[in-house]
């Protein structure tokens, strides 16, 4: 992001193409030369910004938003709890249902990871009883699944148990697979950021973890394509995060910001060319 200068580009200038564009903010316009127009200021929400000013302003009203928004979903209730649907199967006894039920109250953790960890059934069986919950398929994951070309921020992976496991460039659709249950706000963030439909799927743990790492090891064998990601945990007001958020667009001269709220997180992504920089802000 390059604040300009007053004095606009001449339009006179033969053979090329000049539109003119108005900031959002102090609506200043400039005339610019097509091919050079992506270097003068910074797109935001379909909006111009001629300078850090401008930009600052505008992205403090955008994360005061955001930090305000409640957009979180509601906890999801099955009709069905997962224990009684392995019992109608047939797959866990009366016996082991009572015992996994008293280990929880001593220890708390989920009910499913822990009849896993007792052998008490295998976690794929929990996980079709999951999908079954919710409502969507298990991925049955390929022994050379190609990772896709669609970044999530490690972060939000983790955060979520939620990996891009499939993308079909053809209708932008990209297959998100979760581990414990389904995270509507990341996928709407997802679509938000990355321009693609999503579509929710199950995966096992083991599963989740193979695909996490092929995504690292992709990321890390292209590393000019791979978004960087900072985190910032210490930032809590809008005008802080604003003011960090111009001067990394500034740096790495940015042509556009995209923002969306995720869980704990507010994620900024910088798109700088053909690449990109995630920064995520400890909303709270």
């Amino acid at each position: 992001m390059n604040p300009i200068h007053r004095m606009a580009t001449p339009t006179w200038v033969a053979g090329l193409k000049v539109t003119t564009t108005k900031c959002r903010n102090c609506q200043r316009s400039l005339a610019l030369r097509q091919f050079s127009a992506r270097k003068a200021g910074i797109r935001m929400r379909d909006s111009w910004y001629c300078s850090s000013p401008c930009f600052t302003s505008a992205a403090e009203q955008e994360f005061s938003e955001l930090l305000n928004s409640g957009m979180e979903q509601g906890k999801h209730v099955s009709r069905m709890p997962l224990g009684l649907i392995l019992m109608s199967r047939g797959l866990l006894t009366s016996a082991q249902f009572r015992e996994v039920t008293d280990e929880q109250k001593d220890v708390g953790g989920e009910i499913g990871e822990l009849l896993v960890r007792r052998g008490s059934v295998s976690e794929r069986q929990v996980t079709a009883v999951r999908a079954t919950q919710w409502g969507c398929p298990v991925f049955a994951m390929p022994k050379h699944l190609v990772p896709t070309m669609i970044r999530v921020p490690s972060t939000l992976i983790k955060l979520y148990s939620a990996v891009p496991l499939h993308y079909v460039a053809a209708t932008k659709l990209l297959l998100v697979g979760f581990v414990h249950g389904i995270e509507y706000g990341l996928l709407y963030a997802l679509e938000q950021m990355t321009g693609c439909k999503t579509q929710p799927c199950f995966v096992t743990p083991s599963d989740f973890e193979v695909q996490m790492q092929r995504q690292v090891r992709a990321e890390a064998k292209d590393k000019d394509a791979t978004p960087n990601e900072v985190q910032f945990e210490t930032v809590h007001t809008a005008a802080e995060m604003a003011s960090i958020l111009c001067s990394y667009g500034v740096d790495l001269e940015a042509d556009e910001v995209l923002l969306e709220k995720c869980k704990g997180y507010v994620w900024a992504r910088l798109i700088c060319g053909a690449r990109a920089v995630d920064l995520l802000f400890k909303a709270g």
